[in-house]
Parts: C-alpha cells; sequence; structure tokens
C-alpha cells in the first residue's frame, strides 16, 4: 500500500511537472477500462503506467464501426510510450483485466500540441 502510494505521488508530481494528467483506473476481472481524450492530427500522446498485474493494453481510435488500434502490447504490468496522431479523433488508452484478478492502473498521460486548439467565441 505504502508503495503504491510512493507511486502515484511520484506520477502526480511528474503530471505537474509535464503538465500531463494523472489517472487511476480499477478494471472488474475479465473487463476493459479505458481512459480517452479528444485528439486532433498532428498532436503527440505520450503515457507512462504501472499496474497491479499483467495485462493487455492498447492505444485506439474508431472509424465508424472499426476500431483501429495502432499500439497494441501483451502481458505487460508497465509501460510507456509516444504516438503521433495521424486523424482528429476520440482516443483511448485501453487495459484488460486478467480473468479472475481485478486490475488497477495508475499512470500519466499529455499531450504535446503541433496546432492551438479552436476558441469558440
Amino acid at each position: 500500500m505504502i508503495r503504491t502510494s510512493l507511486l502515484l505521488a511520484g506520477l502526480v508530481l511528474a503530471a505537474a511537472a509535464a503538465n500531463a494528467k494523472p489517472f487511476l483506473v480499477t478494471v472488474a476481472p475479465g473487463k476493459a477500462g479505458e481512459v480517452c481524450m479528444p485528439l486532433a492530427a498532428g498532436d503527440t500522446l505520450a503515457w507512462r503506467f504501472k499496474s497491479n498485474a499483467a495485462t493487455d493494453f492498447n492505444l485506439h481510435h474508431h472509424v465508424g464501426s472499426e476500431v483501429l488500434m495502432p499500439v497494441q502490447r501483451t502481458q505487460l504490468r508497465e509501460d510507456q510510450g509516444e504516438f503521433a496522431i495521424d486523424r482528429d479523433n476520440e482516443w483511448c488508452l485501453m487495459w484488460t483485466a486478467p480473468a479472475g484478478r481485478r486490475l488497477t492502473v495508475e499512470g500519466v498521460w499529455s499531450v504535446r500540441r503541433t496546432k492551438a486548439p479552436a476558441v469558440t467565441p
């Protein structure tokens, strides 16, 4: 418990320093959980996370009825990466809990934008 609290405290400090957004996702056994955000073509999404169990992870978005997963990784407990976004859309980081075990994922994500978001009057 102390180790998890220290990890989360470290991630929150890193998030504040890098203008990142911390997250904590709890997923029921055998189910999937996700963190989604609107991104624009040209943005770069960065993430870092640790989990309490091995998990399958992906970065995906939907185009009509099709699910596109440019990043897919299996059976890992931690990961970090970056991906250059190629189309305006809602993008999701997603984790799948193993059967029979609740999954907890703690991490941060951030976006480096190449253009300023549109301002509505």
